[in-house]
């Protein structure tokens, strides 16, 4: 692979990383990866909790390169500890191009209650089978728990662990980004309206109508997902 493409990788990473700080989907921990075409290897936010800094600065430098047994090929830092994450729902899913772990705190609650996150709104209806919940709040830090997360996210985009965050899959990096933020919005409004009483999921022939919606991924929706996010980054 070209320097240049190398390097987009990184920055496209880190920049997402910051986009997920100031959304609020990450603080002090939480990791995008992405493949790295043409390899067996991917590129993944290094492990920085040592440094005793925020994700708010993340930058290239922070971006590593693992193979799919979370070895490290290249970079400054070593890898997450939860790279199991990563590289299980890799070996398990050719499909997906980019893994995003975030601690989304509605999400969580949600979790926590046993409560998966379901399509009760449009742009929600990629969620229309339900969000798979992970039992465990643990960390995702053997390749053996790694493989049991993968086969509770099945085919899905989308997977709560319990008491811990969730993991959001696409075939891009910006996809595995906004499917991360549109979970944690129908999580928020699913609670909301929980308020008023029972929160009932879009009907049949809705969900039968836009079940694609948040599962296609093109251009534009990428250059439309950078402008949003990136303007409400702080200058």
């Amino acid at each position: 692979m070209a320097v240049k493409e190398f390097t987009e990788i990184k920055e496209k990473l880190a920049r997402a990383t910051r986009i997920m700080v100031n959304e609020g989907l990450i603080e002090l921990s939480g990791h995008p990866s992405t493949r790295v075409p043409g390899t067996d290897h991917l590129c993944v936010l290094g492990h920085l909790h040592e440094e005793g800094r925020t994700l708010r600065a993340t930058s290239t430098e922070d971006i590593i390169t693992v193979d799919m047994d979370g070895k490290l090929v290249e970079g400054n830092h070593e890898p997450p500890g939860e790279i199991y994450l990563h590289t299980e729902i890799y070996k398990a899913r050719s499909d997906v191009s980019s893994v995003l772990h975030t601690h989304p705190p509605v999400t969580i609650a949600l979790g926590i209650a046993g409560i998966p996150v379901k399509a009760v709104w449009l742009a929600g209806a990629a969620f229309g089978q339900g969000v798979p919940i992970f039992e465990s709040a643990c960390q995702i830090d053997t390749p053996e728990i790694g493989q049991k997360l993968a086969q509770v996210l099945g085919n899905q985009m989308a997977v709560m662990l319990k008491g811990h965050g969730a993991v959001t899959v696409g075939v891009s990096i910006e996809q595995a980004c906004s499917i991360s933020l549109n979970l944690e919005k129908t999580a928020k409004l699913m609670l909301m309206a929980g308020q008023f009483g029972q929160v009932p999921p879009m009907s049949a022939e809705d969900l039968a109508r836009y079940s694609n919606r948040g599962r296609t991924d093109s251009e534009e929706s990428r250059k439309g997902f950078w402008a949003y996010y990136g303007e409400r980054l702080p200058q």
